[in-house]
């Protein structure tokens, strides 16, 4: 039932709706913004020069997990956190803050990161400022291969 899940992350984005304090994940897929799907791109880009300098000994699925596994970690930490991010979610704080560690926060917007979020995560507490996603969906976002898919599905048709 898992390799199922992770199958279907691979071929589309899925809309998480909030389940016992956990996301799961839903049957609808929808296409991003073109202005997420830039953003995307560019938190690849970002990561990818990182990783390439300071992970080549490691496998790019290696770099991945301890991106995801940092971003976790940042959100219990995150001082500027106004909500309650359900384990193993990652909220925009995360994010920022794993790329202000790699010294790349200025690389990256605030609202470019939260527009991901908005757009790929589910709302935890009504708040438009209190979106998160999965672990599996971070990991889906930070993967060439989602990128890959869904970059061309954005772009205008001829």
């Amino acid at each position: 039932m898992i390799s199922i899940a992770f199958s279907s992350l691979r071929s589309s984005v899925v809309i998480a709706p909030v389940a016992r304090n956990a996301l799961a994940y839903n049957a609808p897929s929808r296409c991003l913004s073109m202005a997420c799907a830039n953003s995307v791109h560019k938190l690849n880009d970002i990561l990818e020069e990182y990783r390439a300098k300071n992970y080549s000994q490691e496998f790019p699925r290696r770099f991945q997990k301890d991106i995801v596994k940092a971003a976790i970690t940042a959100n219990g930490s995150s001082s500027k956190r106004q909500f309650n991010v359900p384990a193993n979610n990652i909220s925009a704080d995360g994010i920022e803050h794993v790329l202000q560690n790699i010294g790349m926060g200025d690389r990256m917007s605030r609202s470019e990161i939260e527009e991901i979020i908005r757009e790929v995560g589910d709302n935890v507490d009504g708040g438009e400022s209190s979106c998160v996603i999965s672990e599996n969906q971070m990991l889906d976002l930070i993967s060439r291969t989602w990128e890959d898919h869904h970059h061309g599905l954005n772009q205008p048709e001829h």
